[in-house]
């Protein structure tokens, strides 16, 4: 059971960073090109002390290439297209259609791994990822162009980062695949938008760097348990689970976002769905 435990740390830490993140790029107005290359770099910080404490072995990038470079480019404008979405996007929206990255997940571990799935897990991950559309505000924003453009986009480009992300921590020590990726796609990010690093210290010197770096702590924790549950667990299996990080999202943002306190039984019954979706796949 030890992958569902990487699972459920993943989704915890995961969840309270979207909370920091909306209130970063939200109320601060930090611009997302800045936000995102100064981001990802606390986050390459890290997880190098981590990996260096621990002892650094670089992947063998001679086998895994493409792979590695597929996730850390992926990943770095990735970040940008998140970040810029999320100005634009309203977030009930938008996590339905970023959620379509499960479908692309899922779709490489069945067919390309040969993994399985019960005719019950099946049921699970639809009512897991299903459970996410109950917490659209206004039913007009799933129709609208740019959300779902947009969205769609930016759950493509995640699907085949994280594939290729946890594919290489599958062959490779998960932690200095983390810290070298998270280097790679700093350094992707900020070639993406050169003048962005003019606008570097006015975000560190926001007064947020307190919250920067724990946001940047809480990310790099939840991506490296995510490795671990990609590691020892299916992809088919861990995806869907990873789903729950929305739902939880929004419970937690109940609890510490007034601005969130609305539409309590439409969040409340989007919880049951997804609770009874993950029974169903866990078994």
């Amino acid at each position: 059971m030890i992958w569902q435990l990487y699972t459920a740390l993943s989704v915890l830490s995961l969840s309270l960073s979207v909370l920091l993140q909306r209130v970063l790029i939200h109320k601060n107005k930090l611009d997302p090109y800045a936000y995102a290359v100064t981001f990802q770099g606390l986050v390459a910080i890290l997880l190098l002390i981590m990996a260096l404490a621990a002892g650094l072995k670089l992947p063998n990038f001679s086998e895994l290439l493409v792979p590695a470079t597929i996730a850390i480019v992926f990943f770095g404008l990735g970040h940008i297209v998140y970040a810029k979405t999320l100005q634009v996007v309203e977030a009930s929206a938008f996590s339905v259609f970023f959620a379509t990255q499960a479908i692309w997940i899922m779709f490489f571990g069945l067919f390309f791994l040969e993994e399985s799935l019960s005719v019950l897990q099946v049921i699970g991950s639809v009512l897991v990822i299903g459970s996410v559309g109950l917490l659209v505000k206004r039913a007009d924003a799933l129709t609208n162009p740019r959300s779902i453009g947009l969205g769609l986009l930016t759950g493509l480009m995640f699907g085949i980062a994280i594939i290729a992300f946890s594919y290489v921590g599958r062959y490779t020590d998960p932690l200095s695949w983390a810290a070298v990726s998270f280097v790679g796609t700093t350094l992707v990010s900020l070639l993406a938008r050169p003048r962005t690093i003019s606008k570097i210290t006015p975000v560190l010197m926001s007064g947020q760097i307190g919250t920067l770096l724990l946001l940047a702590f809480l990310y790099g924790f939840g991506s490296y348990m995510m490795l671990l549950a990609y590691k020892d667990g299916d992809f088919a299996l861990v995806t869907p689970l990873r789903q729950t990080s929305i739902i939880v999202t929004v419970l937690l943002a109940l609890l510490f976002l007034k601005s969130e306190r609305h539409s309590l039984s439409r969040k409340i019954i989007s919880g049951i769905v997804s609770t009874v979706g993950v029974l169903l796949i866990i078994g």
